[in-house]
């Protein structure tokens, strides 16, 4: 699993890889979060260990200006540029070509993070309003698969 932050700004934080098979708990991504990520701000999603308390306590205490859960759009991976721009970027360069071994694999997505442009970055990011606008539109619910109807819908 590779840990991923962005900011609107178009910067992008080196990958943080997690061991293959680890699970990662609140213990582990609180320490994450303090040794990895305290310069970024940071958006959540509703992931467990995200959400838990002592997760929260931790950022409160030393994120002070992170969104709380209360906050979070209830389809966050609609809202996430993580999830609606960077993930699919990086997984469609790394995939050009093969890797036979987990570290030619994380090569590449090293190289792909550091060759990010900025203003794409900052381009999707900029995207987050649109898409929380369209997210209430939809009355909380997820917009992907809605425009992807509505494109079938009109190639009938």
């Amino acid at each position: 699993m590779v840990l991923g932050v962005i900011s609107s700004e178009g910067d992008v934080m080196p990958p943080h890889f997690f061991e293959k098979g680890l699970k990662v708990n609140t213990a582990i991504y609180i320490d994450v979060m303090k040794n990895v990520v305290k310069p970024w701000m940071d958006l959540q999603d509703s992931t467990p260990a995200h959400k838990s308390r002592e997760t929260q306590a931790w950022l409160l205490e030393n994120l002070p200006y992170h969104w709380s859960p209360d906050l979070w759009p209830p389809s966050s991976p609609d809202c996430n540029p993580l999830d609606y721009f960077f993930w699919g970027m990086v997984e469609n360069k790394t995939n050009k070509h093969d890797h036979n071994t987990l570290d030619s694999l994380r090569a590449a997505i090293v190289e792909e993070f550091a060759n990010m442009k900025k203003d794409v970055t900052a381009k999707a990011c900029g995207r987050f309003r649109h898409r929380l606008e369209m997210v209430v539109a939809a009355d909380g619910g997820y917009i992907e698969n809605k425009h992807l109807y509505v494109c079938l819908s009109f190639n009938k």
